[in-house]
């Protein structure tokens, strides 16, 4: 990761940053875009996202996926108040924390303004989340990765939500199967493969985005000494890379 361009921002950038890669002028309440990224990546046909449960700057550095470490050319270090995986959803479709400040939610923006889009998530999120946009509703990540090879291409912009982290932690609680710690490894690992394997679809001149958030609460990590400082001092990111 030595060569990897490491940009600062802020979480709210993301959307105006999103519409102006695509082509589109942005809304002018919405925080700016991040500039570098725009120099990099103006043009691209489509951005395909996949967000992940409990994964940030700590855990791409602590657990090394490797395609992502291999093929990433941008990591964006994302400065928010809320780092939780309803914060960031919030932040990404609304630009803040108001809910449709002026009208505004990304996808229906992007709907309104010629531009096909896809939400895979779980049907509790995409009812808080898609404004009725086009979306499809999945329980498990295996499931979201199937339907990640369907429409990965079909859209300007998808989104895939990795979440299987929630319900496997509680079934292992129970079960005191494996630590959280462990968990977290062994997801982060599967899905750096099916991401790759995304990668491999993807048609050419598409970016695509890994952003990871904290997850949906926070965890009692079984971490100590500096590991943990490092663990508590993590923030979310979005990692970056044009087919």
């Amino acid at each position: 990761m030595s060569e990897l361009q490491t940009l600062k921002c802020y979480l709210n950038q993301l959307p105006s940053t999103l519409i102006s890669l695509l082509g589109l002028q942005q809304p002018s309440h919405l925080p700016e875009p991040v500039s570098e990224v725009l120099d990099m990546y103006r043009g691209v046909d489509r951005v395909s996202i996949s967000m992940l449960d409990n994964f940030g700057l700590f855990e791409i550095t602590y657990f090394k996926p490797q395609f992502m470490i291999t093929n990433s050319e941008a990591m964006l270090l994302l400065s928010t108040r809320n780092p939780y995986t309803l914060g960031v959803l919030h932040q990404l479709m609304y630009g803040g924390f108001e809910k449709e400040p002026n009208g505004f939610h990304l996808l229906r923006y992007l709907n309104e303004h010629g531009k096909k889009t896809c939400f895979v998530a779980r049907k509790k999120d995409l009812d808080r989340y898609s404004a009725r946009t086009h979306s499809v509703a999945k329980d498990t990540d295996m499931s979201t990765w199937v339907e990640s090879a369907k429409t990965i291409n079909n859209f300007d912009l998808s989104l895939m939500h990795y979440l299987d982290f929630e319900n496997l932690h509680k079934q292992q609680q129970a079960l005191k199967q494996r630590t959280p710690e462990d968990l977290i490894e062994k997801l982060i690992l599967r899905t750096d493969k099916w991401i790759l394997s995304n990668y491999k679809q993807l048609r050419n001149n598409s970016l695509m985005i890994i952003l990871g958030d904290h997850g949906r609460i926070k965890l009692d990590l079984e971490f100590s000494g500096k590991i943990a400082q490092w663990r508590e001092a993590s923030v979310p990111i979005a990692i970056l890379m044009r087919k």
